[in-house]
Protein backbone atom coordinates (compact mmCIF):
# COMPACT_ATOMS: atom_id res chain seq x y z
CA UNK A 1 0.00 0.00 0.00
CA UNK A 2 2.84 2.35 0.88
CA UNK A 3 4.67 1.47 -2.36
CA UNK A 4 1.49 2.20 -4.32
CA UNK A 5 1.08 5.60 -2.62
CA UNK A 6 4.68 6.56 -3.32
CA UNK A 7 4.32 5.53 -6.94
CA UNK A 8 1.08 7.51 -7.28
CA UNK A 9 2.71 10.54 -5.71
CA UNK A 10 5.69 10.39 -8.09
CA UNK A 11 3.39 9.98 -11.09
CA UNK A 12 1.31 12.99 -10.02
CA UNK A 13 4.46 15.06 -9.43
CA UNK A 14 5.80 14.14 -12.87
CA UNK A 15 2.55 15.20 -14.58
CA UNK A 16 2.52 18.53 -12.71
CA UNK A 17 6.12 19.27 -13.71
CA UNK A 18 5.41 18.27 -17.32
CA UNK A 19 2.34 20.51 -17.46
CA UNK A 20 4.34 23.42 -16.02
CA UNK A 21 7.09 22.87 -18.61
CA UNK A 22 4.62 22.79 -21.52
CA UNK A 23 2.84 25.96 -20.35
CA UNK A 24 6.15 27.75 -19.93
CA UNK A 25 7.30 26.79 -23.42
CA UNK A 26 4.03 27.85 -25.00
CA UNK A 27 4.36 31.24 -23.33
CA UNK A 28 7.90 31.51 -24.65
CA UNK A 29 6.67 30.50 -28.14
CA UNK A 30 9.17 27.68 -28.37
CA UNK A 31 6.87 25.92 -30.82
CA UNK A 32 8.01 28.54 -33.33
CA UNK A 33 11.12 27.77 -35.35
CA UNK A 34 14.02 29.75 -33.96
CA UNK A 35 16.73 29.76 -36.58
CA UNK A 36 19.28 31.11 -34.12
CA UNK A 37 19.68 27.55 -32.88
CA UNK A 38 21.12 24.60 -34.75
CA UNK A 39 18.50 22.86 -36.87
CA UNK A 40 18.94 19.10 -37.26
CA UNK A 41 18.05 19.56 -40.94
CA UNK A 42 20.87 22.08 -41.36
CA UNK A 43 23.34 19.91 -39.47
CA UNK A 44 22.47 16.97 -41.71
CA UNK A 45 22.77 18.94 -44.95
CA UNK A 46 25.99 20.69 -44.03
CA UNK A 47 29.01 18.91 -42.60
CA UNK A 48 30.71 20.73 -39.74
CA UNK A 49 33.37 23.19 -40.75
CA UNK A 50 36.60 24.17 -39.07
CA UNK A 51 36.59 27.45 -37.20
CA UNK A 52 40.35 27.88 -37.14
CA UNK A 53 40.25 30.91 -34.88
CA UNK A 54 39.13 28.76 -31.95
CA UNK A 55 40.34 25.41 -33.29
CA UNK A 56 37.12 23.45 -32.95
CA UNK A 57 34.37 22.20 -35.23
CA UNK A 58 31.05 24.03 -35.24
CA UNK A 59 27.91 23.31 -37.26
CA UNK A 60 26.68 25.72 -39.89
CA UNK A 61 23.22 27.24 -39.53
CA UNK A 62 21.24 30.40 -40.20
CA UNK A 63 23.10 32.25 -37.44
CA UNK A 64 21.68 35.71 -38.06
CA UNK A 65 18.20 34.91 -39.35
CA UNK A 66 15.10 36.05 -37.52
CA UNK A 67 12.41 33.80 -36.07
CA UNK A 68 10.09 32.91 -38.91
CA UNK A 69 6.42 32.05 -39.17
CA UNK A 70 5.37 28.64 -37.87
CA UNK A 71 3.82 26.31 -40.43
CA UNK A 72 0.56 24.52 -39.74
CA UNK A 73 1.32 20.81 -39.60
CA UNK A 74 4.58 21.38 -41.50
CA UNK A 75 2.76 21.36 -44.88
CA UNK A 76 4.67 22.24 -48.05
CA UNK A 77 1.65 23.79 -49.76
CA UNK A 78 1.11 26.07 -46.77
CA UNK A 79 4.69 27.30 -47.19
CA UNK A 80 4.18 27.68 -50.94
CA UNK A 81 1.03 29.77 -50.44
CA UNK A 82 2.80 32.07 -47.99
CA UNK A 83 5.65 32.62 -50.43
CA UNK A 84 3.22 33.26 -53.30
CA UNK A 85 1.40 35.86 -51.19
CA UNK A 86 4.72 37.62 -50.56
CA UNK A 87 5.49 37.61 -54.29
CA UNK A 88 2.05 39.03 -55.11
CA UNK A 89 2.69 41.84 -52.63
CA UNK A 90 5.98 42.55 -54.39
CA UNK A 91 4.13 42.96 -57.68
CA UNK A 92 1.69 45.41 -56.09
CA UNK A 93 4.59 47.43 -54.72
CA UNK A 94 6.58 47.30 -57.98
CA UNK A 95 4.33 46.66 -60.96
CA UNK A 96 7.25 47.07 -63.36
CA UNK A 97 8.79 43.81 -62.12
CA UNK A 98 5.64 41.74 -62.68
CA UNK A 99 7.14 39.74 -65.57
CA UNK A 100 10.24 38.90 -63.53
CA UNK A 101 8.19 37.77 -60.54
CA UNK A 102 5.94 35.65 -62.73
CA UNK A 103 9.06 34.00 -64.14
CA UNK A 104 10.27 33.36 -60.61
CA UNK A 105 6.95 31.77 -59.65
CA UNK A 106 7.62 29.07 -62.22
CA UNK A 107 11.03 28.45 -60.68
CA UNK A 108 9.47 28.36 -57.19
CA UNK A 109 6.96 25.69 -58.21
CA UNK A 110 9.66 23.53 -59.81
CA UNK A 111 11.92 23.92 -56.76
CA UNK A 112 9.07 22.78 -54.50
CA UNK A 113 8.23 19.79 -56.69
CA UNK A 114 11.87 18.68 -56.71
CA UNK A 115 12.48 18.90 -52.96
CA UNK A 116 9.18 17.13 -52.21
CA UNK A 117 9.93 14.36 -54.68
CA UNK A 118 13.42 13.74 -53.30
CA UNK A 119 12.72 14.68 -49.65
CA UNK A 120 15.78 16.91 -49.60
CA UNK A 121 14.33 19.80 -47.62
CA UNK A 122 11.73 20.31 -44.89
CA UNK A 123 8.79 22.60 -45.58
CA UNK A 124 10.05 24.95 -42.87
CA UNK A 125 13.49 25.26 -44.47
CA UNK A 126 11.83 25.68 -47.87
CA UNK A 127 9.83 28.60 -46.48
CA UNK A 128 12.86 30.13 -44.81
CA UNK A 129 14.96 29.87 -47.98
CA UNK A 130 12.45 31.81 -50.06
CA UNK A 131 11.53 34.39 -47.43
CA UNK A 132 15.20 35.31 -47.20
CA UNK A 133 15.34 35.46 -50.99
CA UNK A 134 12.41 37.90 -51.07
CA UNK A 135 13.92 40.08 -48.34
CA UNK A 136 17.22 40.15 -50.25
CA UNK A 137 15.42 40.91 -53.50
CA UNK A 138 13.81 43.98 -51.91
CA UNK A 139 17.00 45.10 -50.17
CA UNK A 140 19.12 45.00 -53.33
CA UNK A 141 16.47 45.84 -55.94
CA UNK A 142 18.16 49.10 -56.92
CA UNK A 143 21.70 48.12 -56.04
CA UNK A 144 24.35 49.07 -58.57
CA UNK A 145 27.41 46.87 -58.41
CA UNK A 146 30.69 48.77 -58.12
CA UNK A 147 33.87 47.55 -59.81
CA UNK A 148 34.59 45.34 -56.82
CA UNK A 149 31.73 44.02 -54.68
CA UNK A 150 32.28 42.55 -51.21
CA UNK A 151 29.90 39.72 -50.38
CA UNK A 152 27.07 40.20 -47.87
CA UNK A 153 28.32 38.15 -44.92
CA UNK A 154 24.84 37.80 -43.41
CA UNK A 155 23.78 35.77 -46.46
CA UNK A 156 26.70 33.34 -46.58
CA UNK A 157 24.91 30.35 -45.01
CA UNK A 158 21.74 31.00 -46.98
CA UNK A 159 23.59 31.18 -50.32
CA UNK A 160 24.97 27.69 -49.70
CA UNK A 161 21.83 26.17 -48.25
CA UNK A 162 19.43 27.43 -50.93
CA UNK A 163 21.20 25.54 -53.71
CA UNK A 164 22.36 22.60 -51.60
CA UNK A 165 18.72 21.48 -51.29
CA UNK A 166 18.85 20.65 -55.02
CA UNK A 167 22.16 18.78 -54.87
CA UNK A 168 22.06 14.99 -54.88
CA UNK A 169 24.91 14.67 -52.41
CA UNK A 170 25.07 10.89 -52.51
CA UNK A 171 25.82 10.79 -56.24
CA UNK A 172 27.87 13.99 -56.58
CA UNK A 173 31.56 13.70 -57.34
CA UNK A 174 34.33 16.04 -56.18
CA UNK A 175 37.84 15.40 -57.52
CA UNK A 176 41.16 17.16 -56.96
CA UNK A 177 40.52 17.66 -53.24
CA UNK A 178 44.26 17.53 -52.46
CA UNK A 179 44.76 20.63 -54.61
CA UNK A 180 42.69 22.69 -52.15
CA UNK A 181 45.49 22.32 -49.61
CA UNK A 182 47.95 23.68 -52.16
CA UNK A 183 45.83 26.80 -52.70
CA UNK A 184 45.67 27.37 -48.95
CA UNK A 185 49.45 26.98 -48.65
CA UNK A 186 50.04 29.35 -51.57
CA UNK A 187 47.77 31.93 -49.98
CA UNK A 188 49.63 31.64 -46.67
CA UNK A 189 52.85 32.37 -48.58
CA UNK A 190 51.29 35.47 -50.15
CA UNK A 191 50.84 33.90 -53.60
CA UNK A 192 47.91 34.52 -55.93
CA UNK A 193 45.79 31.76 -57.50
CA UNK A 194 43.78 32.26 -60.69
CA UNK A 195 41.20 29.54 -61.37
CA UNK A 196 40.31 29.14 -65.06
CA UNK A 197 37.06 27.25 -65.47
CA UNK A 198 34.22 26.36 -67.75
CA UNK A 199 30.81 27.74 -66.78
CA UNK A 200 27.42 25.99 -66.79
CA UNK A 201 24.79 27.82 -64.71
CA UNK A 202 24.06 31.08 -62.93
CA UNK A 203 24.49 29.35 -59.57
CA UNK A 204 28.05 28.19 -60.30
CA UNK A 205 29.58 30.70 -57.88
CA UNK A 206 27.44 29.40 -55.02
CA UNK A 207 28.15 25.77 -55.90
CA UNK A 208 31.89 26.48 -56.05
CA UNK A 209 31.65 28.09 -52.60
CA UNK A 210 29.75 25.01 -51.40
CA UNK A 211 32.50 22.76 -52.84
CA UNK A 212 35.20 24.52 -50.83
CA UNK A 213 33.01 24.82 -47.74
CA UNK A 214 32.27 21.11 -47.40
CA UNK A 215 35.99 20.40 -47.75
CA UNK A 216 36.69 22.47 -44.60
CA UNK A 217 37.99 25.40 -46.66
CA UNK A 218 35.70 28.17 -45.50
CA UNK A 219 38.53 30.69 -45.84
CA UNK A 220 38.56 30.04 -49.59
CA UNK A 221 34.76 29.85 -49.79
CA UNK A 222 34.40 33.28 -48.18
CA UNK A 223 37.35 35.03 -49.84
CA UNK A 224 37.34 33.76 -53.42
CA UNK A 225 36.61 36.53 -55.94
CA UNK A 226 34.49 35.76 -59.01
CA UNK A 227 34.77 37.69 -62.25
CA UNK A 228 31.13 38.73 -62.66
CA UNK A 229 29.55 39.51 -65.99
CA UNK A 230 26.67 41.74 -67.02
CA UNK A 231 23.57 39.59 -66.57
CA UNK A 232 24.14 38.39 -63.02
CA UNK A 233 24.33 42.05 -61.97
CA UNK A 234 21.38 43.50 -63.88
CA UNK A 235 18.99 40.55 -63.70
CA UNK A 236 16.72 41.28 -60.69
CA UNK A 237 16.15 37.55 -60.10
CA UNK A 238 19.88 36.76 -60.07
CA UNK A 239 20.93 39.75 -57.98
CA UNK A 240 20.01 38.22 -54.56
CA UNK A 241 22.49 35.41 -55.25
CA UNK A 242 25.09 37.67 -56.86
CA UNK A 243 25.43 39.82 -53.74
CA UNK A 244 26.42 36.72 -51.73
CA UNK A 245 29.72 36.43 -53.65
CA UNK A 246 32.78 38.64 -53.95
CA UNK A 247 32.61 40.00 -57.49
CA UNK A 248 35.06 41.80 -59.71
CA UNK A 249 32.61 43.22 -62.22
CA UNK A 250 33.31 43.49 -65.92
CA UNK A 251 31.43 43.62 -69.21
CA UNK A 252 32.21 40.76 -71.57
CA UNK A 253 32.93 41.44 -75.24
CA UNK A 254 29.43 40.51 -76.43
CA UNK A 255 27.76 42.94 -74.00
CA UNK A 256 30.10 45.90 -74.33
CA UNK A 257 28.74 46.73 -77.81
CA UNK A 258 25.11 46.50 -76.79
CA UNK A 259 23.51 48.98 -76.73
CA UNK A 260 25.97 51.00 -78.85
CA UNK A 261 25.41 54.32 -77.04
CA UNK A 262 26.70 52.80 -73.76
CA UNK A 263 29.89 51.40 -75.27
CA UNK A 264 32.12 54.22 -74.02
CA UNK A 265 30.65 54.08 -70.50
CA UNK A 266 31.11 50.30 -70.30
CA UNK A 267 34.66 50.53 -71.66
CA UNK A 268 35.54 53.04 -68.95
CA UNK A 269 33.99 50.77 -66.33
CA UNK A 270 36.11 47.87 -67.57
CA UNK A 271 39.29 49.96 -67.39
CA UNK A 272 38.56 50.74 -63.74
CA UNK A 273 37.92 47.05 -63.04
CA UNK A 274 41.25 46.14 -64.64
CA UNK A 275 42.97 48.66 -62.37
CA UNK A 276 41.29 46.99 -59.39
CA UNK A 277 42.52 43.61 -60.65
CA UNK A 278 46.06 44.94 -61.01
CA UNK A 279 46.01 46.28 -57.44
CA UNK A 280 44.65 43.00 -56.06
CA UNK A 281 47.39 40.95 -57.73
CA UNK A 282 50.05 43.38 -56.47
CA UNK A 283 48.67 42.93 -52.97
CA UNK A 284 48.90 39.12 -53.15
CA UNK A 285 46.94 36.36 -51.39
CA UNK A 286 44.14 36.58 -53.97
CA UNK A 287 42.04 33.64 -55.19
CA UNK A 288 40.18 34.62 -58.36
CA UNK A 289 37.80 32.53 -60.48
CA UNK A 290 36.86 33.30 -64.07
CA UNK A 291 35.33 31.66 -67.12
CA UNK A 292 37.55 32.69 -70.07
CA UNK A 293 34.79 31.72 -72.49
CA UNK A 294 32.83 34.77 -71.35
CA UNK A 295 29.60 32.83 -70.85
CA UNK A 296 27.87 29.56 -70.05
CA UNK A 297 28.33 26.32 -71.96
CA UNK A 298 25.36 25.13 -74.02
CA UNK A 299 24.26 21.83 -75.49
CA UNK A 300 25.37 21.20 -79.04
CA UNK A 301 23.40 19.67 -81.91
CA UNK A 302 24.40 16.24 -80.59
CA UNK A 303 22.69 16.97 -77.27
CA UNK A 304 26.01 17.01 -75.41
CA UNK A 305 27.44 19.91 -73.44
CA UNK A 306 30.68 21.17 -74.93
CA UNK A 307 33.06 23.57 -73.21
CA UNK A 308 32.94 26.91 -75.02
CA UNK A 309 36.24 28.17 -76.48
CA UNK A 310 38.42 30.29 -74.18
CA UNK A 311 39.13 33.88 -75.22
CA UNK A 312 42.93 34.28 -75.69
CA UNK A 313 42.78 38.02 -74.93
CA UNK A 314 41.29 37.38 -71.48
CA UNK A 315 43.93 34.81 -70.57
CA UNK A 316 46.79 36.91 -71.94
CA UNK A 317 45.55 39.90 -69.91
CA UNK A 318 45.67 37.87 -66.70
CA UNK A 319 49.07 36.48 -67.63
CA UNK A 320 50.52 39.95 -68.24
CA UNK A 321 49.06 41.32 -65.00
CA UNK A 322 50.33 38.31 -63.05
CA UNK A 323 53.90 38.78 -64.32
CA UNK A 324 53.87 42.53 -63.69
CA UNK A 325 52.63 42.08 -60.12
CA UNK A 326 55.95 40.45 -59.12
CA UNK A 327 53.89 38.21 -56.81
CA UNK A 328 54.01 34.52 -57.65
CA UNK A 329 50.74 33.60 -59.33
CA UNK A 330 49.42 30.10 -60.02
CA UNK A 331 47.13 29.30 -62.95
CA UNK A 332 44.97 26.25 -62.24
CA UNK A 333 42.12 24.60 -64.09
CA UNK A 334 38.67 23.74 -62.78
CA UNK A 335 36.01 21.69 -64.56
CA UNK A 336 32.35 22.05 -63.61
CA UNK A 337 29.44 19.80 -64.48
CA UNK A 338 26.48 21.54 -62.84
CA UNK A 339 24.21 21.94 -65.87
CA UNK A 340 21.19 19.95 -64.66
CA UNK A 341 20.70 21.94 -61.44
CA UNK A 342 19.58 25.05 -63.31
CA UNK A 343 19.84 24.57 -67.10
CA UNK A 344 20.39 27.73 -69.18
CA UNK A 345 18.34 28.38 -72.33
CA UNK A 346 19.86 26.98 -75.51
CA UNK A 347 19.69 30.37 -77.22
CA UNK A 348 21.81 33.39 -76.31
CA UNK A 349 20.16 36.81 -76.44
CA UNK A 350 22.20 39.79 -75.27
CA UNK A 351 19.10 42.01 -75.18
CA UNK A 352 16.82 39.86 -73.06
CA UNK A 353 16.77 38.63 -69.48
CA UNK A 354 15.71 35.00 -69.46
CA UNK A 355 11.94 34.55 -69.40
CA UNK A 356 12.00 31.00 -68.12
CA UNK A 357 13.80 29.56 -65.09
CA UNK A 358 13.82 25.95 -64.08
CA UNK A 359 15.72 23.69 -61.70
CA UNK A 360 16.28 20.02 -60.96
CA UNK A 361 17.45 17.85 -58.10
CA UNK A 362 20.72 16.52 -59.47
CA UNK A 363 24.28 15.51 -58.65
CA UNK A 364 27.03 18.04 -59.31
CA UNK A 365 30.58 17.28 -60.35
CA UNK A 366 33.69 19.41 -59.81
CA UNK A 367 37.29 18.59 -60.64
CA UNK A 368 39.97 20.94 -59.31
CA UNK A 369 43.21 20.77 -61.24
CA UNK A 370 46.86 21.64 -60.70
CA UNK A 371 49.04 24.62 -61.58
CA UNK A 372 49.43 24.54 -65.35
CA UNK A 373 52.93 26.03 -65.06
CA UNK A 374 53.95 22.99 -62.99
CA UNK A 375 52.30 20.57 -65.42
CA UNK A 376 53.87 22.16 -68.50
CA UNK A 377 57.09 23.90 -67.37
CA UNK A 378 58.34 24.29 -70.96
CA UNK A 379 55.05 25.69 -72.26
CA UNK A 380 55.28 28.49 -74.81
CA UNK A 381 53.35 31.37 -73.25
CA UNK A 382 51.87 32.16 -76.64
CA UNK A 383 50.08 28.82 -76.38
CA UNK A 384 48.82 29.24 -72.81
CA UNK A 385 45.18 29.50 -73.92
CA UNK A 386 45.39 26.24 -75.84
CA UNK A 387 47.04 24.46 -72.92
CA UNK A 388 44.48 25.74 -70.43
CA UNK A 389 41.54 24.90 -72.64
CA UNK A 390 42.79 21.38 -73.32
CA UNK A 391 43.57 20.84 -69.64
CA UNK A 392 40.09 21.92 -68.48
CA UNK A 393 38.62 19.59 -71.11
CA UNK A 394 40.71 16.73 -69.69
CA UNK A 395 39.38 17.49 -66.21
CA UNK A 396 35.84 17.71 -67.58
CA UNK A 397 36.01 14.28 -69.22
CA UNK A 398 36.69 12.76 -65.79
CA UNK A 399 33.37 14.06 -64.45
CA UNK A 400 31.07 13.86 -67.47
Amino acid sequence: MIKFSVRSFLTTLYLVVLKFYIVKNVKNKSCFLNTLGVSPIVTKLFPTYIDKSINRKVPITYKKSKIITFLNNNIYEDAYDRIMNKLDLLIKENYDIMNHINTFKGFLRKYLDEIKKHKSCSSQDFLNNFLIYIDTFKKYKNYEFPNIHKYDQTLYEWSLKFWSELIDKKNSKFLGISNIKKIEEWRDKGHNTIIFSNHHIEADANIIKYFFHIQDSEQISRNIIFIGGHKIRVDPLSRPFSVTANLLCIYSKKYIENPPHLREEKTLFNHKSLNVLRNLLNKGKQIIWLAPSGGRDRKGADGKIHISPFDPKIIQTFNVFAKRSKVKTHFIGLALNTYNICPPPNTIDVDEIEKERTCNYSPVYLNLGQDIFDLYPNMDEGQITTYLYNYVNQLYKQIS
